[in-house]
């Protein structure tokens, strides 16, 4: 069965004339009759009666069956192209954006995600959290399509893709009994003395190695304390057990016995929009798309 024999079995089986059906289809007569033959020898049935005294037409038992059962068929088909063509623009389907557990959905990133919904409210959004080598793992085995990440964590892994997505702002987290918590205008080597609790260089080699470089630019070398993992991280500071340079949207300044104070010597931490190279997802390029191009930390100045 082809297109064409397709076309000439339902055509004439509407219109119940094969000459009408012929010129509809800007096809002779015998090309129309032929198609039907070869069309009832694939099938192994009868499809028309043709009545040549009476100039009568009519579809066989058999034949009303295949026409009703292939027009039923068509708007089948029909309804899946739609439904592949909406997949391959991206307007339909699944994302999965991994975001870093220890850090709050800050309100940028939110309106991004509401805006990406907004503009493709027929793609399932999800959402995983997962610590640095967890982000890191889950792009490079495309168990999360993207993944707003730390630029320092995932530069240096050449099958990633990165678009810049915003600058947050870096703090130190501190106890708020802490003797320096109400002092102003501080900077990094005033806690030259203190334990900076920090991730281990298992979980990010490039944030822990960047505590160092930022202590000694200060001049001293950090006497640190390294947590297995960003949860850890957060029960170790809320425990008291040190300070910490972390995002502002870390989780543990919301924990009322946890303080954040600006350093003026603590540059913006850069975040990326960072995905396999190899991922074929066509709604990754569309939530890029949907990303504001104003950085929202040069935004808050600007006011």
């Amino acid at each position: 069965m082809n297109s064409m024999q397709l076309r000439c079995f339902l055509t004439a089986a509407q219109r119940l004339n094969f000459t009408e059906s012929a010129t509809e289809l800007y096809i002779s007569q015998p090309a129309l009759s032929y198609n039907i033959l070869e069309l009832e020898k694939e099938w192994g049935i009868e499809l028309f009666v043709r009545d040549k005294k009476n100039k009568d037409t009519r579809l066989t038992p058999a034949g009303e069956v295949m026409h009703k059962g292939m027009l039923d068929l068509l708007d089948q088909f029909e309804h899946l192209l739609q439904k592949a063509r909406s997949i391959q623009a991206g307007k339909s389907g699944t994302l999965v954006i991994g975001i870093i557990s220890s850090d709050r959905i800050d309100d940028y990133s939110l309106k991004v995600i509401d805006n990406f919904k907004e503009m493709y409210p027929d793609v399932d959004l999800f959402l995983k959290r997962g610590s640095h080598g967890e982000l890191v793992q889950w792009l490079y085995n495309n168990t999360v399509d993207l993944a707003l990440a730390l630029k320092i964590v995932v530069e240096d892994k050449p099958w990633l893709v990165m678009q810049e997505f915003q600058n947050v702002e870096s703090v130190l987290i501190l106890p708020k009994k802490h003797p320096l918590a109400e002092r102003k205008n501080l900077s990094l080597k005033d806690f030259k003395d203190e334990t900076f609790v920090s991730v281990s260089r298992s979980e990010s080699s490039a944030i822990n190695n960047l505590l160092k470089q930022e202590c000694q630019k200060a001049g001293f070398i950090p006497k640190i304390l390294e947590a297995p993992d960003i949860n850890s991280q957060i029960m170790y500071l809320e425990s008291g057990k040190g300070v910490s340079v972390c995002s502002v949207n870390n989780l543990a300044t919301f924990n009322k016995h946890i303080t954040t104070m600006k350093l003026r010597d603590l540059k913006p931490m850069e975040m990326v929009i960072a995905f396999n190279r190899n991922n074929v997802n066509p709604r990754i390029r569309n939530f890029i798309s949907s990303c504001e191009p104003l950085d929202p930390l040069e935004e808050a100045i600007d006011k």
